[in-house]
């Protein structure tokens, strides 16, 4: 660490990936080092400082208690420790997203109540989604396949309650197909290029497993025509897929 001084109000260029390491594991206790990260400086109507982590491992029980109150973000006024406790810091498809957050646009003597409704606060948290997608869109296949893994599920029931990040949301989607093999998936964009000639729509079927969608009939007519297939094994995907 440099001195005293905070790792997130160093320059990205002065720190050391094993400082990374070591800030994530100590705030975030956790053993294993993060997945990806990204640490930036916004600015515009507010300015604040940031770094983003994702963790390797999509915490215990999180999709059975999906909603529940996680504290992954810690918010900092000024390098003063506020909160960690806003329930909304984060939108609850992404609450498995750790960080820190400090700014010097935020009042400091105020109470959490106070602090919680403060427009800026509603920005900070608009842009936080922003470069969390973004975070996500940029690692590279290995690392994103282990995240897909993790918190897809996540993902798509994102798509389902952020509307105003849909579009970005979309773009990161996998699905299996009859395109692809064993666990690969494919993204929409990937499935809309390989479409035939004519081809007007989107086929898919919903299965228990890519083994139960292969063995359908109406699957294999279509493969016999050369018509591509997604293969939606998980509850959430049909509705993920037509909203």
């Amino acid at each position: 660490m440099n001195g005293n001084k905070p790792i997130w109000t160093r320059s990205p260029k002065d720190v050391e990936e094993t400082d990374y390491d070591e800030f994530y594991k100590q705030f975030s206790k956790d053993t294993e080092s993060p997945l990806t990260k990204t640490h930036f400086v916004a600015e515009g109507e507010v300015t604040f400082r940031s770094i983003l982590f994702v963790p390797q491992k999509a915490p215990y029980n999180f999709y059975q208690e999906f909603g529940k109150h996680l504290d992954n973000i810690k918010l900092y006024v000024r390098r003063v420790f506020i909160t960690d406790d806003f329930q909304d810091m984060m939108p609850r498809y992404l609450s498995f997203i750790r960080g820190v957050v400090d700014s010097d646009d935020l009042p400091l003597n105020v109470s959490r109540e106070t602090l919680q409704q403060h427009k800026l606060l509603k920005v900070i948290k608009k842009k936080l989604v922003r470069k969390a997608l973004d975070m996500i869109k940029k690692m590279n296949p290995v690392d994103f396949d282990k995240f897909w893994k993790e918190f897809g599920t996540s993902l798509k029931l994102g798509i389902m309650e952020d509307s105003s990040n849909r579009t970005r949301i979309a773009k990161l989607l996998r699905f299996f197909s009859s395109y692809t093999r064993d666990d690969e998936t494919t993204t929409l964009s990937e499935y809309i290029e390989r479409m035939k000639d004519k081809q007007e729509h989107i086929y898919f079927i919903g299965a228990q497993s890519r083994q139960e969608a292969e063995a359908s009939p109406f699957v294999e007519r279509l493969r016999q025509k050369n018509y591509e297939v997604l293969y939606l094994t998980e509850a959430v995907d049909e509705y993920a897929l037509q909203v």
